[in-house]
């Protein structure tokens, strides 16, 4: 196996793109998952988090993930009355599968981690676009619920942003796997925005239809 590729267990999931700097809560309850856990834990290793590409379970026969996602770094394991694991941990970093090893009682890989191509850094200008844009977002969400929000508090590191705001695009795994594939920053903030543009007009049109008949719930 080349020298630059790392051995990662892997926890394939179906509705769940990790992002680096995303928290991730988990509850274990298969007995080759916790082992899975266990094995982190002893020797301070992180797992793979996967996204399912279709069906529920890895490993089944036409059911494979995506090959790109992110590390996850336990922070913490709590073992519940009945035995289940309520693990808390946090996105590190991307990796592209290279090969995948059937030899455990969990899906692992050798696996590749990917850099991020700062070579054509984001533009202040671009950061504050799609800032605008997400705060708007953000805001009509709340009005769709009858809410309203005056302040959002986003980050102004480029990096951050753009793993931010995908998870602000709830509902859309495929689009969210797609960004986190991109490896530069400026295209996956411009694809954002684009994303981001497009919801607002759909949930703005959906605001101003439940104001028109009078559908909000006032809870």
């Amino acid at each position: 196996m080349a020298e630059d590729t790392q051995f990662l267990r892997l926890f394939p999931l179906q509705s769940v793109v990790l992002f680096p700097g995303m928290e991730l809560p988990l509850v274990v309850f298969e007995p080759r998952y916790r082992q899975l856990t266990q094995e982190c834990l002893a020797r301070g290793e992180p797992f793979g988090v996967l996204l399912l590409k279709e069906g529920r379970e890895a490993g089944a026969q036409g059911t494979l993930p995506y090959e790109v996602g992110t590390t996850a770094h336990i922070d913490r394991v709590e073992t519940l009355a009945d035995g289940r694991l309520h693990v808390r941990a946090t996105g590190q970093q991307r990796f592209r599968v290279v090969s995948y090893d059937h030899s455990h009682p969990y899906l692992a890989a050798q696996v590749r981690f990917l850099p991020q191509d700062e070579s054509a850094s984001a533009t202040t200008a671009l950061v504050g676009q799609v800032k605008d844009a997400s705060v708007r977002h953000v805001q009509a969400l709340a009005a769709l619920r009858g809410g309203y929000l005056r302040d959002v508090a986003l980050p102004d590191v480029a990096t951050v942003l753009s793993f931010l705001v995908p998870l602000l695009l709830q509902g859309q795994r495929t689009n969210q796997q797609r960004l986190l594939e991109m490896n530069s920053v400026m295209d996956r903030l411009n694809e954002e925005l684009a994303m981001l543009q497009e919801s607002y007009t759909h949930l703005k049109d959906e605001v101003e239809r439940r104001w028109a008949q009078g559908t909000f719930s006032r809870n």
